[in-house]
């Protein structure tokens, strides 16, 4: 048995069938390299995996889905095969989940402002997250924006969040579920998450307040792409906070 082998394994796994898996796993690899060569790590070992196929769900122990096209991400997956196990993990709450933009979309409970019927498939949400999520809320690709963000009871201050045809948190939902209509998506609910949703952050954008960030239990959700600037402080909180801790409290 090698000395690696004896050690405690961490594996963070990162939806990479579209968008901006690429980036995700370079902001993995850095950090894991810095705690990996940590001395309070020593029966810890760090690794980032990509995630294509229901096999590579084996043993995470939590999961970030990436930015990117989420209608594309969503027929993907269904092709796949890997929706329903991803979908069923996601809202087991065994692991830590991380999504970012689309992958804020895909793990919402309710999803609006999008086309549904795609002809032979429909665009289908994972859940999770029990908020309603509004698609392409600050605009066009042009209205890409970047703004300094704080954020409540992570210790990440000053973070510089980029925006790209970003969606927001348009509210939270009750356990009174919505149904699904022609122009938004419920997810399938396969268990419930028992834990309230907390605001992490929010933007003034046009006069009006918007919810960018949330959490609910072990999941984290939000709607700017971290891995856009080279700054890993946002994955170190959440390999901290919904990875590590999550396995100790458990």
């Amino acid at each position: 048995m090698t000395q690696q082998d004896s050690k405690t394994h961490v594996v963070v796994g990162v939806l990479s069938v579209q968008g901006s898996f690429r980036e995700h796993l370079d902001h993995l690899n850095v950090l894991f390299t810095d705690l990996n060569s940590a001395p309070e790590n020593s029966q810890l070992h760090f690794a980032a995996r990509t995630v294509r196929q229901p096999k590579d769900l084996d043993g995470l122990s939590g999961l970030i889905l990436v930015g990117g096209e989420s209608t594309t991400m969503s027929l993907l997956l269904q092709h796949s095969g890997l929706f329903e196990p991803l979908a069923r993990l996601i809202q087991s709450g065994k692991i830590g989940v991380w999504g970012t933009c689309a992958g804020l979309i895909l793990i919402a409970y309710q999803v609006t402002n999008t086309k549904v019927d795609l002809g032979r498939r429909k665009f289908r949400a994972l859940g999770g997250l029990d908020v309603s999520i509004e698609r392409n809320s600050f605009g066009r690709q042009v209205d890409s924006f970047t703004q300094e963000l704080s954020f409540q009871a992570s210790g990440v201050n000053s973070f510089e969040c980029v925006f790209i045809r970003a969606p927001v948190v348009s509210s939270i939902l009750g356990r009174e579920r919505p149904v699904g209509t022609e122009s938004s998506v419920v997810a399938d609910l396969f268990q419930t998450n028992n834990h309230p949703v907390e605001v992490l952050s929010e933007v003034e954008k046009n006069g009006k307040t918007l919810i960018v960030a949330v959490r609910q239990g072990h999941i984290l959700g939000t709607s700017f792409h971290p891995e856009l600037v080279p700054d890993y402080r946002f994955h170190k909180w959440f390999v901290d906070e919904f990875v590590l801790r999550r396995s100790i409290d458990a």
